[in-house]
């Protein structure tokens, strides 16, 4: 009698869980020339291309945030690139952006943005021509604008790239840096070119209040009104967001509501502090501007408490009025 052995061989891969598997490849090395990024500029949509510095007193690009919950800064990035091969037709163009240094910022990578040609050559001399006479072109070293126009631009040797990204309404303020990037292709890297433009600094905020009151007070009484975190309009429950670019303290100044004074002083004072905590409590007497010593950081939402305490006084309604601002923190932190 014949016994048959059978066996199932599996392959040598085979497995009851995911595994790793190495991958390679080898980007050639480039020939012949490289590119070279001969200029670079930033612009944002509107028609002096700067809205942070319209009358163009300042070199470079300055740009405004939106100052609006949630908004959006749209830039456009632009470089003027040509390559002794293929004039300004190479492969790849790119900007890399980090975020400022600064108490905002802490310097690291944004984001990258992808290029592309500007095709019609009268309107990429136009838009050259537009950010020279702003001055925002920062040209690379061993060139210069008029040679650019005249010996790339207008002869179409070299073309004009523009890529554009948007800059949140958060995002900090300061000293954004853009590296422009190149390459040909027969896989060569120009040197890079880099600039620098501001996110001017902006203080700015939303309040879902407009009017405090302290309802019913007693004499020689201190009576709180307390805010909260939710933003809701209506809810008698002051709140504060920041919609800036920068962390801002908050400042109030409020008059006497007709309280008056006395041979002793006012005959009223007032508490205001960002937050719960007593310690950033600050007390102030009428048409007296204080400001809050704690920061409200970016993109933050927080409560406003107010508190009243009134020395002498009649009976009956008061009515006042209170102005709150805010200036920039050198602080990101509450």
């Amino acid at each position: 009698m014949m016994i048959l052995a059978l066996m199932m061989v599996l392959p040598v891969s085979a497995a009851t869980s995911p595994q790793n598997v190495e991958t390679s490849a080898t980007i050639a090395s480039g020939t012949g020339s490289i590119p070279v990024v001969l200029c670079k500029w930033e612009a944002d949509t509107t028609t002096s291309l700067e809205d942070g510095d319209t009358a163009h007193k300042i070199a470079g690009s300055q740009f405004l945030p939106p100052v609006e919950y949630q908004g959006t800064k749209t830039i456009q990035y632009f470089a003027v690139v040509w390559d002794d091969e293929d004039n300004g037709n190479v492969n790849v163009v790119s900007w890399d952006v980090n975020h400022p240094i600064n108490a905002w910022g802490d310097g690291s990578f944004k984001y990258q943005v992808m290029g592309e040609k500007v095709t019609d050559k009268a309107e990429a001399v136009a838009l050259f021509q537009d950010a020279i006479n702003a001055g925002l072109v920062t040209v690379a070293e061993g060139y210069d604008a008029n040679t650019i126009l005249t010996e790339y631009l207008e002869k179409g040797t070299a073309a004009v790239w523009v890529g554009t990204a948007d800059l949140d309404y958060c995002q900090p303020a300061g000293d954004y840096t853009v590296e422009a990037n190149a390459i040909d292709f027969n896989n060569n890297w120009a040197l890079s070119l880099v600039n620098t433009f501001l996110y001017v600094p902006v203080a700015a905020y939303e309040l879902d209040f407009d009017a405090v009151s302290y309802g019913n007070v007693n004499i020689n009484t201190h009576k709180w009104i307390a805010g909260n975190t939710v933003f809701n309009a209506g809810d008698g429950r002051p709140t504060i967001r920041n919609i800036g670019n920068t962390a801002l303290q908050v400042t109030v100044m409020q008059d006497d509501m007709g309280l008056g004074s006395s041979l002793n002083g006012w005959n009223v004072e007032w508490d205001a502090r960002l937050g719960n905590d007593d310690a950033n409590s600050v007390v102030y007497k009428p048409n007296e501007e204080i400001t809050l010593p704690n920061a409200l950081p970016l993109c933050n939402t927080e409560e406003l408490d107010f508190s009243i305490k009134i020395f002498k006084g009649t009976t009956g309604g008061k009515t006042g009025a209170m102005t709150i601002g805010a200036i920039v923190s050198p602080e990101n932190t509450a």
